[in-house]
Protein backbone atom coordinates (compact mmCIF):
# COMPACT_ATOMS: atom_id res chain seq x y z
CA UNK A 1 0.00 0.00 0.00
CA UNK A 2 1.68 3.02 -1.03
CA UNK A 3 0.12 6.25 0.55
CA UNK A 4 0.44 9.83 -0.31
CA UNK A 5 0.63 11.66 3.38
CA UNK A 6 -2.07 10.25 4.83
CA UNK A 7 -4.44 9.34 2.06
CA UNK A 8 -4.13 5.59 0.53
CA UNK A 9 -3.03 4.84 -3.49
CA UNK A 10 -4.33 1.32 -3.09
CA UNK A 11 -1.78 -1.29 -5.26
CA UNK A 12 -4.51 -3.10 -6.34
CA UNK A 13 -6.44 -0.78 -8.04
CA UNK A 14 -3.00 1.35 -9.46
CA UNK A 15 -2.39 1.90 -13.43
CA UNK A 16 0.50 3.45 -14.70
CA UNK A 17 3.31 4.68 -12.95
CA UNK A 18 6.32 6.71 -14.50
CA UNK A 19 9.81 8.49 -13.44
CA UNK A 20 10.66 11.34 -15.54
CA UNK A 21 12.58 14.28 -14.68
CA UNK A 22 12.03 18.09 -15.27
CA UNK A 23 8.79 19.61 -14.51
CA UNK A 24 7.13 22.95 -15.40
CA UNK A 25 4.08 23.38 -14.46
CA UNK A 26 1.85 26.50 -13.70
CA UNK A 27 -1.62 26.23 -11.70
CA UNK A 28 -4.48 27.46 -13.65
CA UNK A 29 -6.96 30.22 -12.69
CA UNK A 30 -9.06 28.27 -10.76
CA UNK A 31 -10.71 28.28 -7.45
CA UNK A 32 -9.89 26.08 -4.74
CA UNK A 33 -11.49 22.59 -5.26
CA UNK A 34 -10.92 22.04 -8.64
CA UNK A 35 -8.32 19.23 -8.52
CA UNK A 36 -7.12 21.27 -11.76
CA UNK A 37 -3.78 22.13 -12.81
CA UNK A 38 -2.53 23.71 -16.52
CA UNK A 39 0.80 21.97 -17.89
CA UNK A 40 2.33 25.14 -19.88
CA UNK A 41 5.48 23.23 -21.68
CA UNK A 42 6.22 19.26 -23.35
CA UNK A 43 8.30 18.34 -20.30
CA UNK A 44 6.03 15.98 -17.68
CA UNK A 45 6.12 16.13 -13.69
CA UNK A 46 9.07 13.90 -12.12
CA UNK A 47 6.76 10.97 -10.99
CA UNK A 48 3.15 10.70 -12.77
CA UNK A 49 0.61 7.91 -10.42
CA UNK A 50 -2.54 7.03 -12.40
CA UNK A 51 -5.14 4.72 -10.33
CA UNK A 52 -8.93 3.93 -9.15
CA UNK A 53 -10.32 3.80 -5.98
CA UNK A 54 -12.23 0.71 -6.84
CA UNK A 55 -13.10 -2.59 -4.89
CA UNK A 56 -14.45 -0.78 -1.97
CA UNK A 57 -18.08 0.38 -1.26
CA UNK A 58 -19.12 3.52 -3.18
CA UNK A 59 -19.10 6.07 -0.38
CA UNK A 60 -15.54 5.18 0.74
CA UNK A 61 -14.59 5.35 -2.81
CA UNK A 62 -16.35 8.81 -2.79
CA UNK A 63 -14.84 9.81 0.49
CA UNK A 64 -10.98 9.20 -1.28
CA UNK A 65 -11.77 10.97 -3.99
CA UNK A 66 -12.95 14.18 -2.27
CA UNK A 67 -10.11 13.75 -0.10
CA UNK A 68 -7.63 13.07 -2.68
CA UNK A 69 -9.26 16.14 -4.82
CA UNK A 70 -8.66 18.71 -1.51
CA UNK A 71 -5.23 17.65 -0.67
CA UNK A 72 -4.09 18.46 -4.58
CA UNK A 73 -5.44 22.30 -4.09
CA UNK A 74 -4.13 22.61 -0.64
CA UNK A 75 -1.26 25.06 0.86
CA UNK A 76 0.36 21.76 2.40
CA UNK A 77 3.68 21.14 0.75
CA UNK A 78 6.58 18.65 1.18
CA UNK A 79 4.33 15.70 1.46
CA UNK A 80 5.75 12.25 1.90
CA UNK A 81 5.43 9.20 -0.66
CA UNK A 82 5.94 5.92 0.80
CA UNK A 83 5.02 2.02 1.34
CA UNK A 84 3.41 1.53 4.15
CA UNK A 85 5.35 -2.07 4.07
CA UNK A 86 8.56 -2.61 2.17
CA UNK A 87 10.48 -0.73 0.38
CA UNK A 88 9.14 2.17 -2.65
CA UNK A 89 12.36 2.87 -4.64
CA UNK A 90 10.20 6.91 -5.37
CA UNK A 91 9.73 7.38 -1.66
CA UNK A 92 10.72 10.71 -0.60
CA UNK A 93 9.25 14.33 -0.20
CA UNK A 94 6.31 15.45 -3.27
CA UNK A 95 4.46 18.17 -4.27
CA UNK A 96 1.14 18.06 -6.23
CA UNK A 97 1.68 19.35 -9.39
CA UNK A 98 -1.03 18.38 -11.09
CA UNK A 99 -4.10 16.13 -10.16
CA UNK A 100 -7.25 15.00 -11.91
CA UNK A 101 -10.40 12.97 -10.49
CA UNK A 102 -13.12 11.66 -11.60
CA UNK A 103 -16.21 9.56 -11.57
CA UNK A 104 -15.17 6.20 -14.43
CA UNK A 105 -18.37 7.02 -15.16
CA UNK A 106 -20.32 10.06 -15.51
CA UNK A 107 -24.00 8.45 -14.00
CA UNK A 108 -21.98 6.34 -10.61
CA UNK A 109 -20.07 6.82 -7.81
CA UNK A 110 -18.37 3.86 -6.90
CA UNK A 111 -14.92 3.60 -8.65
CA UNK A 112 -13.18 7.01 -9.27
CA UNK A 113 -10.22 7.46 -11.76
CA UNK A 114 -6.92 9.73 -10.56
CA UNK A 115 -3.90 10.69 -11.87
CA UNK A 116 -1.28 12.55 -10.33
CA UNK A 117 1.69 14.58 -11.31
CA UNK A 118 3.92 14.76 -8.48
CA UNK A 119 6.80 17.00 -8.56
CA UNK A 120 10.19 16.16 -5.99
CA UNK A 121 11.84 17.80 -3.18
CA UNK A 122 14.12 15.03 -2.38
CA UNK A 123 14.18 12.31 0.02
CA UNK A 124 15.27 12.45 3.91
CA UNK A 125 18.94 12.12 2.85
CA UNK A 126 18.54 15.50 1.52
CA UNK A 127 16.79 16.96 3.62
CA UNK A 128 15.77 17.31 7.24
CA UNK A 129 12.32 17.26 8.27
CA UNK A 130 11.81 20.87 10.54
CA UNK A 131 9.68 23.08 12.83
CA UNK A 132 9.42 26.39 11.56
CA UNK A 133 8.40 28.84 14.21
CA UNK A 134 7.43 32.49 14.38
CA UNK A 135 10.18 33.94 16.82
CA UNK A 136 9.54 35.67 18.78
CA UNK A 137 6.57 33.70 19.53
CA UNK A 138 3.00 35.18 18.87
CA UNK A 139 1.46 36.63 21.68
CA UNK A 140 -2.47 35.98 22.50
CA UNK A 141 -4.78 37.74 23.85
CA UNK A 142 -7.32 36.48 26.60
CA UNK A 143 -8.45 35.96 30.37
CA UNK A 144 -7.61 32.37 30.94
CA UNK A 145 -4.43 32.83 32.49
CA UNK A 146 -1.37 34.45 31.80
CA UNK A 147 1.41 31.79 31.60
CA UNK A 148 4.40 33.40 30.01
CA UNK A 149 6.47 30.26 29.98
CA UNK A 150 7.47 27.61 27.24
CA UNK A 151 5.96 28.17 23.64
CA UNK A 152 6.23 24.77 22.64
CA UNK A 153 6.17 21.87 19.56
CA UNK A 154 5.58 18.76 19.55
CA UNK A 155 7.46 15.99 16.92
CA UNK A 156 6.90 12.25 17.00
CA UNK A 157 8.49 10.76 19.63
CA UNK A 158 10.22 8.46 16.86
CA UNK A 159 12.52 11.50 15.86
CA UNK A 160 15.66 10.98 15.44
CA UNK A 161 19.36 14.07 15.21
CA UNK A 162 16.76 16.28 16.83
CA UNK A 163 19.07 19.64 16.58
CA UNK A 164 18.11 23.33 16.76
CA UNK A 165 20.03 25.53 14.04
CA UNK A 166 19.88 28.90 13.11
CA UNK A 167 19.08 29.97 9.61
CA UNK A 168 20.93 33.16 9.52
CA UNK A 169 24.35 32.24 11.30
CA UNK A 170 24.60 28.72 10.08
CA UNK A 171 25.08 27.55 14.30
CA UNK A 172 23.41 24.55 15.33
CA UNK A 173 23.40 22.42 18.91
CA UNK A 174 21.72 19.25 20.27
CA UNK A 175 18.07 19.60 20.87
CA UNK A 176 16.42 17.55 23.86
CA UNK A 177 12.69 17.87 24.44
CA UNK A 178 11.42 18.98 27.56
CA UNK A 179 8.62 16.36 27.96
CA UNK A 180 6.87 13.59 26.37
CA UNK A 181 3.37 13.23 25.77
CA UNK A 182 1.63 10.06 25.09
CA UNK A 183 -1.26 10.44 22.34
CA UNK A 184 -3.30 8.13 20.50
CA UNK A 185 -0.97 7.00 18.11
CA UNK A 186 1.98 7.08 20.21
CA UNK A 187 4.60 9.20 22.16
CA UNK A 188 4.90 13.19 21.00
CA UNK A 189 7.84 14.62 22.34
CA UNK A 190 7.71 18.85 23.27
CA UNK A 191 10.14 21.06 22.61
CA UNK A 192 10.67 24.87 24.01
CA UNK A 193 11.18 27.51 21.53
CA UNK A 194 13.12 29.58 23.61
CA UNK A 195 15.80 27.21 24.30
CA UNK A 196 16.34 26.99 20.96
CA UNK A 197 16.85 30.22 20.56
CA UNK A 198 19.25 30.61 23.58
CA UNK A 199 21.34 27.18 22.63
CA UNK A 200 21.46 28.80 19.04
CA UNK A 201 22.06 32.71 20.43
CA UNK A 202 19.66 33.64 17.43
CA UNK A 203 16.84 35.33 16.31
CA UNK A 204 15.75 32.68 13.44
CA UNK A 205 15.50 29.25 15.69
CA UNK A 206 14.69 26.22 13.77
CA UNK A 207 14.65 22.33 15.22
CA UNK A 208 15.33 20.10 12.63
CA UNK A 209 15.00 16.32 12.79
CA UNK A 210 14.42 13.22 10.89
CA UNK A 211 11.62 10.85 11.09
CA UNK A 212 10.27 7.61 9.17
CA UNK A 213 8.15 8.61 6.42
CA UNK A 214 5.15 6.84 7.68
CA UNK A 215 5.72 8.49 10.78
CA UNK A 216 5.79 11.96 9.24
CA UNK A 217 2.77 10.91 7.34
CA UNK A 218 0.08 12.18 9.78
CA UNK A 219 -0.51 10.48 12.66
CA UNK A 220 1.32 12.80 14.99
CA UNK A 221 -0.37 16.01 13.21
CA UNK A 222 -3.03 18.23 13.63
CA UNK A 223 -6.20 16.89 12.06
CA UNK A 224 -9.47 18.82 10.52
CA UNK A 225 -12.39 16.48 9.93
CA UNK A 226 -15.86 16.61 8.77
CA UNK A 227 -18.12 13.87 10.68
CA UNK A 228 -20.72 13.48 7.43
CA UNK A 229 -23.12 13.58 10.17
CA UNK A 230 -21.52 10.23 11.45
CA UNK A 231 -21.28 10.42 15.36
CA UNK A 232 -18.04 8.19 15.38
CA UNK A 233 -15.00 8.29 13.39
CA UNK A 234 -14.45 4.51 12.50
CA UNK A 235 -16.94 2.33 11.63
CA UNK A 236 -15.75 -1.18 13.04
CA UNK A 237 -16.22 -4.71 12.19
CA UNK A 238 -14.67 -8.29 12.95
CA UNK A 239 -11.99 -7.40 10.60
CA UNK A 240 -10.89 -4.24 12.01
CA UNK A 241 -11.82 -0.46 11.66
CA UNK A 242 -12.68 2.14 9.10
CA UNK A 243 -12.17 5.56 9.08
CA UNK A 244 -15.20 7.17 7.94
CA UNK A 245 -14.93 10.96 9.39
CA UNK A 246 -13.74 12.99 6.00
CA UNK A 247 -10.07 14.47 6.18
CA UNK A 248 -10.36 18.54 5.22
CA UNK A 249 -7.49 19.81 3.87
CA UNK A 250 -9.42 22.87 2.21
CA UNK A 251 -10.31 26.39 4.28
CA UNK A 252 -13.51 26.58 2.08
CA UNK A 253 -14.62 22.58 2.65
CA UNK A 254 -18.22 23.16 2.78
CA UNK A 255 -18.88 20.39 5.72
CA UNK A 256 -21.99 18.05 6.02
CA UNK A 257 -21.73 17.52 9.67
CA UNK A 258 -19.00 18.42 12.37
CA UNK A 259 -15.90 20.16 12.05
CA UNK A 260 -13.47 18.08 14.31
CA UNK A 261 -10.51 19.63 15.51
CA UNK A 262 -8.16 16.25 16.19
CA UNK A 263 -4.14 16.23 17.05
CA UNK A 264 -4.39 12.81 19.02
CA UNK A 265 -4.42 14.36 22.61
CA UNK A 266 -7.40 16.71 22.09
CA UNK A 267 -10.94 16.70 20.00
CA UNK A 268 -12.95 20.13 19.53
CA UNK A 269 -16.07 19.20 18.07
CA UNK A 270 -18.07 22.14 16.63
CA UNK A 271 -21.77 21.71 15.73
CA UNK A 272 -22.85 24.90 14.08
CA UNK A 273 -26.40 23.65 13.57
CA UNK A 274 -27.14 22.77 17.10
CA UNK A 275 -24.80 25.45 18.26
CA UNK A 276 -22.79 23.29 20.43
CA UNK A 277 -19.25 22.70 21.29
CA UNK A 278 -17.99 19.88 22.99
CA UNK A 279 -14.24 18.30 23.54
CA UNK A 280 -12.33 15.32 24.08
CA UNK A 281 -9.29 14.57 25.65
CA UNK A 282 -7.01 10.99 24.82
CA UNK A 283 -6.62 9.21 27.85
CA UNK A 284 -3.45 6.57 27.03
CA UNK A 285 -4.62 4.91 30.53
CA UNK A 286 -7.92 3.97 29.74
CA UNK A 287 -8.33 -0.07 29.36
CA UNK A 288 -9.81 -0.47 26.05
CA UNK A 289 -7.44 -1.61 23.59
CA UNK A 290 -7.57 -0.52 19.70
CA UNK A 291 -9.48 -2.84 17.99
CA UNK A 292 -8.59 -4.59 14.05
CA UNK A 293 -4.89 -5.11 12.88
CA UNK A 294 -3.20 -1.93 14.85
CA UNK A 295 -2.08 -0.64 10.93
CA UNK A 296 -3.05 2.39 9.81
CA UNK A 297 -3.08 4.01 6.09
CA UNK A 298 -5.01 0.55 4.94
CA UNK A 299 -8.07 2.38 3.45
CA UNK A 300 -10.41 -0.17 4.02
CA UNK A 301 -9.97 -2.00 7.57
CA UNK A 302 -7.48 0.25 9.81
CA UNK A 303 -7.32 3.36 8.62
CA UNK A 304 -5.33 5.52 10.89
CA UNK A 305 -4.67 2.69 13.10
CA UNK A 306 -0.98 2.98 14.78
CA UNK A 307 0.51 -0.26 16.08
CA UNK A 308 -1.28 -1.46 19.31
CA UNK A 309 -1.91 1.61 21.09
CA UNK A 310 -4.46 1.14 24.07
CA UNK A 311 -6.33 4.19 25.62
CA UNK A 312 -9.64 5.51 24.88
CA UNK A 313 -11.31 9.02 24.19
CA UNK A 314 -12.90 10.56 26.90
CA UNK A 315 -15.28 13.59 27.78
CA UNK A 316 -14.51 16.88 28.46
CA UNK A 317 -17.05 18.34 30.98
CA UNK A 318 -18.40 21.30 29.44
CA UNK A 319 -21.29 23.42 30.82
CA UNK A 320 -22.79 25.20 27.86
CA UNK A 321 -24.73 28.39 28.99
CA UNK A 322 -28.21 28.54 29.01
CA UNK A 323 -27.38 31.95 26.54
CA UNK A 324 -24.16 31.16 24.56
CA UNK A 325 -24.53 29.21 21.51
CA UNK A 326 -21.90 28.22 19.08
CA UNK A 327 -22.93 30.75 15.97
CA UNK A 328 -20.39 30.38 12.99
CA UNK A 329 -17.00 28.06 12.60
CA UNK A 330 -14.80 29.75 9.83
CA UNK A 331 -11.63 27.25 9.18
CA UNK A 332 -8.68 29.82 8.74
CA UNK A 333 -5.92 27.88 9.04
CA UNK A 334 -4.77 24.01 7.85
CA UNK A 335 -1.73 23.38 8.75
CA UNK A 336 0.32 20.07 9.51
CA UNK A 337 1.40 21.13 13.03
CA UNK A 338 -1.20 24.23 13.68
CA UNK A 339 -4.48 24.73 12.23
CA UNK A 340 -6.88 27.77 13.42
CA UNK A 341 -10.55 28.73 13.34
CA UNK A 342 -12.38 31.40 14.37
CA UNK A 343 -15.43 31.02 16.76
CA UNK A 344 -18.56 33.39 16.51
CA UNK A 345 -20.54 33.01 19.78
CA UNK A 346 -24.06 34.15 20.33
CA UNK A 347 -24.11 35.46 23.83
CA UNK A 348 -27.54 36.47 24.54
CA UNK A 349 -27.96 37.91 21.44
CA UNK A 350 -24.76 39.82 20.96
CA UNK A 351 -21.96 38.20 18.42
CA UNK A 352 -18.22 37.91 19.73
CA UNK A 353 -15.42 35.90 17.69
CA UNK A 354 -12.21 33.53 19.37
CA UNK A 355 -9.79 32.37 17.31
CA UNK A 356 -8.87 28.78 18.53
CA UNK A 357 -5.55 27.50 17.51
CA UNK A 358 -5.26 23.69 18.01
CA UNK A 359 -1.16 22.72 17.50
CA UNK A 360 0.47 19.51 17.85
CA UNK A 361 1.78 17.69 21.25
CA UNK A 362 -0.84 20.22 22.91
CA UNK A 363 -3.67 19.11 24.79
CA UNK A 364 -5.50 22.54 25.91
CA UNK A 365 -6.71 24.75 23.34
CA UNK A 366 -5.07 28.04 22.35
CA UNK A 367 -7.74 30.78 22.42
CA UNK A 368 -6.42 34.49 21.12
CA UNK A 369 -9.07 37.65 20.41
CA UNK A 370 -9.04 38.30 17.15
CA UNK A 371 -7.95 42.04 15.97
CA UNK A 372 -11.07 43.36 15.01
CA UNK A 373 -12.89 42.00 18.41
CA UNK A 374 -12.98 44.30 21.46
CA UNK A 375 -12.57 42.08 24.71
CA UNK A 376 -12.74 41.23 27.13
CA UNK A 377 -14.08 37.59 26.89
CA UNK A 378 -17.99 37.44 28.22
CA UNK A 379 -18.00 35.62 31.49
CA UNK A 380 -20.29 32.79 30.58
CA UNK A 381 -18.25 32.21 27.78
CA UNK A 382 -15.20 32.18 29.34
CA UNK A 383 -16.55 29.72 31.84
CA UNK A 384 -17.41 27.63 29.23
CA UNK A 385 -14.76 27.04 27.76
CA UNK A 386 -11.94 27.41 30.50
CA UNK A 387 -11.54 23.35 31.00
CA UNK A 388 -9.68 23.11 27.35
CA UNK A 389 -8.27 26.43 27.21
CA UNK A 390 -4.62 26.60 27.92
CA UNK A 391 -3.18 29.36 30.40
CA UNK A 392 -0.16 30.33 27.97
CA UNK A 393 -0.24 33.77 26.80
CA UNK A 394 2.61 32.70 23.67
CA UNK A 395 2.19 30.90 20.90
CA UNK A 396 5.40 28.99 19.12
CA UNK A 397 3.11 29.46 15.41
CA UNK A 398 5.07 26.72 14.08
CA UNK A 399 5.07 25.37 10.15
CA UNK A 400 6.41 22.31 9.08
CA UNK A 401 8.72 22.40 6.33
CA UNK A 402 12.54 20.90 5.35
CA UNK A 403 15.62 21.94 5.34
CA UNK A 404 18.56 20.91 2.96
CA UNK A 405 21.14 19.41 4.46
CA UNK A 406 23.32 21.24 2.33
CA UNK A 407 22.81 23.89 4.49
CA UNK A 408 23.35 22.38 7.39
CA UNK A 409 26.59 20.86 6.80
CA UNK A 410 29.98 22.79 8.02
Amino acid sequence: MKLLYKLPLREASQTDESDTLGSQLAEASVLEGSGVVEQLSSEVPDLQLEGQFQGIPQWQAQLHAEELEELADSSLESLPLFRRNGRYAESAYYEIESATIEPAQGNSRGVYVWSLGLKKKGTRHDFFRALKPSYPPLDLEHEFGNEYGQALMGIPGSARKTQWFDIETGDRDSAEPVETVESEFGEIALFDLEEGADAVDGEDPVLLYDVDYADDAGPYDCKVYDTLGVADKYLENEEGRVRVWESVFATGHDPEGEIVLDNGLIRLRLDEDDGTLEAERWDPDAAAPQPGSGLWGDGLWGDELWGGTQGAWTDVSLSQPGDVDLYDVDVTRIGMVRDEVQLTFDVDGDLFALNAILAAGHDEILFDLPDGQQGPIPEDLEEWLEPIASESVVDAGARKTLVSRNDVQR
